[in-house]
C-alpha cells in the first residue's frame, strides 16, 4: 500500500482564531481560569497541591508553572529556559524526582484528504494495537503513549499491524496524538499517513489536533512537520517522588 502522499511536507494548517481554544483547553489543564492565557500576558501560576507533577508550558509566548504550591512558588522568578529546558524542574522536585520530560507542542485545525492507492485494512481495536508495542522498544512504546490513547486506529499488514495512530481528548476540546510505527517499516510516510487518518476522525468529531514531539524524538519532530503541525509552544514536566 502506498501512503498516497508525495509531499515533502504540508502547509501550515493553524489558524490564529483556533488560539483561544488551545488557550481554554491548557488552562484547564494546567488549574488556571478559562481566560488566563492572553496575548500580552505574564507568566501563570498554577497550584495544584494535589498534582503528581511539576510541569512548565509555553503556549504562543506566554508561560506558565503547574504544580503543588510549594513547588510552583519556589520556581516563580526562576528564567523561563532553566525552567523549559526541564533541569530547574527536576531540581527543585528534590528526592524522587524522576521521569523528566521536554518537548515541543504543535497544533492542527485542518488537513487535506489524502487518498491512498488502496484501501488499507485498519483495526480499531485493543489486541493490535498491543501486539505493535510488543514489536517496538520500549522507550519509542513509552513516547508514543498508545496505551493511554483510547481512540486507535492501527494499519494491517500481511504480517500483522504496522503503525499504530491514537488519540485521548483533553478536556473535550483537544485531541492529543500519538504514533508508533514497527521499527522494520518507518522512513516509508506510513506514520504520517496513519496520523492524518486518526487526526481526520478527530477533526470531523470537532476537536483541534495536538502533537506533543519529545525534544530528542526526531521521527516524532519529523512526523510534525510533514502533517503540517505548527510548533506553538513547549512543555518541560517531572514526576513528583511518592511520599
Amino acid at each position: 500500500m502506498s501512503s498516497g502522499s508525495s509531499e515533502a511536507g504540508s502547509a501550515r494548517t493553524f489558524h490564529s482564531g483556533s488560539r483561544g481554544i488551545v488557550r481554554l483547553a491548557w488552562a484547564r489543564r494546567l488549574g488556571l481560569p478559562d481566560l488566563a492565557f492572553s496575548d500580552d500576558g505574564g507568566r501563570l501560576l498554577g497550584c495544584l497541591d494535589a498534582a503528581s507533577s511539576l510541569t512548565a508550558v509555553e503556549l504562543f509566548g506566554q508561560v506558565a508553572l503547574s504544580g503543588p504550591t510549594e513547588l510552583v512558588e519556589a520556581a516563580a522568578d526562576l528564567p523561563d529556559e532553566d525552567l523549559l529546558a526541564g533541569g530547574a524542574l527536576l531540581r527543585l522536585a528534590g528526592h524522587g524526582a524522576h521521569g523528566l520530560s521536554t518537548g515541543v507542542l504543535g497544533f492542527v485545525d485542518d488537513l487535506r484528504v489524502l487518498q491512498p492507492d488502496t484501501e488499507p485494512e485498519v483495526s480499531r481495536g485493543n489486541p493490535e494495537a498491543i501486539e505493535l508495542e510488543t514489536r517496538c522498544p520500549p522507550d519509542d512504546v513509552s513516547s508514543a503513549g498508545i496505551e493511554r490513547r483510547e481512540h486507535r486506529f492501527t494499519l494491517m499488514l500481511p504480517d500483522g499491524p504496522a503503525v499504530c495512530a491514537a488519540y485521548s481528548v483533553r478536556e473535550g476540546l483537544i485531541a492529543d496524538l500519538g504514533v508508533l510505527v514497527a521499527p522494520a517499516l518507518r522512513r516509508r510516510g506510513l506514520g504520517t499517513f496513519m496520523a492524518r487518518l486518526a487526526a481526520h476522525e478527530a477533526l470531523a468529531e470537532g476537536y483541534l489536533v495536538q502533537l506533543e514531539a519529545q525534544a530528542q524524538n526526531v521521527g516524532a519532530l519529523r512526523l510534525a512537520d510533514a502533517l503540517g503541525v505548527v510548533p506553538s509552544g513547549r512543555i518541560a514536566s517531572v514526576l513528583l517522588g511518592r511520599t
